[in-house]
């Protein structure tokens, strides 16, 4: 039995439920302040079983390609079968839309769109994953703008959303995200994955991204400036960004490929938290 629990806890990647939760709170806050409302919980959870799913599908679908780049993981070592992975991932995704569906239509029709970026990224014939750009995209989609938004409806409708901050969230996630590949490389070129260090090259790759996410956090001194949406707390986020930014880019140019992506997931965090903080001084 505890084989089975460690297996389904590395499974689901569950060091990622905290980017997950700030995620989603960080659309909850902007729309509620510290509110608590009856049905907070029931959809956030509905929003961790989503990402759990999408995890485990992921590892499912890659365990080929884990053997070579992660063969740590519970599949390719041995913790657990494939069929065990797919049944897992099949309760989680009916538990996901089951909690969806008992917050509002419009609550379930966004953790659906969830339930398909999470197995289209995996599955074919869609298989995002391996396609070029598009697989950077989804990510982006799934983490900068729904997750947001998840947080968002659960007090608020979905048109009233911020959009000025959905591409923000998304446009860093979709360059971000990039960091990922640099140390998957040579298994994904094995399995014909079309990322964007593969496609592109290394080099070429970092200087495109690293560019991006330059000109990304530069995007709020743009709305503060132009359009007036931003409050000036909300430039920390930019200050701290290029902060992290930098240091990301360093590691990668030393070739220190997990220290790069580290920091991008504590840059994912902590732009997520510096936007929370922004709007509960409002309140």
């Amino acid at each position: 039995m505890n084989r089975y629990i460690k297996a389904f806890v590395r499974l689901i990647k569950a060091e990622d439920q905290i980017g997950n939760a700030i995620a989603f709170f960080t659309g909850y806050i902007y729309a509620t302040g510290l509110n608590i409302h009856e049905d907070v919980f029931t959809a956030f959870t509905a929003t961790c079983f989503s990402l759990m799913a999408a995890n485990a599908l992921n590892q499912c679908t890659d365990a080929d390609t884990d053997a070579i780049n992660k063969p740590d993981r519970p599949i390719p070592s041995g913790m657990i079968s494939l069929r065990e992975g797919y049944a897992i991932v099949a309760m989680l995704y009916t538990a996901t839309l089951a909690l969806g569906a008992l917050v509002s239509m419009e609550f379930f029709a966004l953790i659906s769109i969830a339930v398909f970026l999470g197995v289209a990224y995996s599955i074919r014939p869609f298989r995002f994953k391996d396609r070029f750009i598009i697989s950077n995209l989804s990510i982006a989609i799934g983490y900068g703008a729904v997750n947001f938004l998840l947080g968002w409806n659960v007090t608020m409708p979905l048109d009233t959303a911020p959009l000025h901050i959905l591409l923000f969230l998304t446009a860093f996630d979709f360059f971000a995200n990039i960091s990922k590949d640099y140390r998957d490389i040579e298994g994904d070129r094995a399995y014909g994955a079309r990322t964007m260090p593969i496609v592109l090259g290394r080099s070429r790759s970092i200087v495109i991204q690293f560019s991006a996410l330059y000109i990304t956090f530069a995007m709020p001194v743009l709305f503060y400036t132009l359009l007036s949406c931003v409050n000036t707390t909300f430039m920390l986020v930019s200050a701290i960004g290029m902060l992290l930014v930098m240091q990301a880019h360093r590691d990668l140019l030393r070739n220190r490929d997990v220290g790069c992506y580290k920091k991008m997931m504590l840059l994912y965090m902590a732009v997520r938290l510096m936007i929370m903080v922004s709007v509960l001084l409002l309140f």
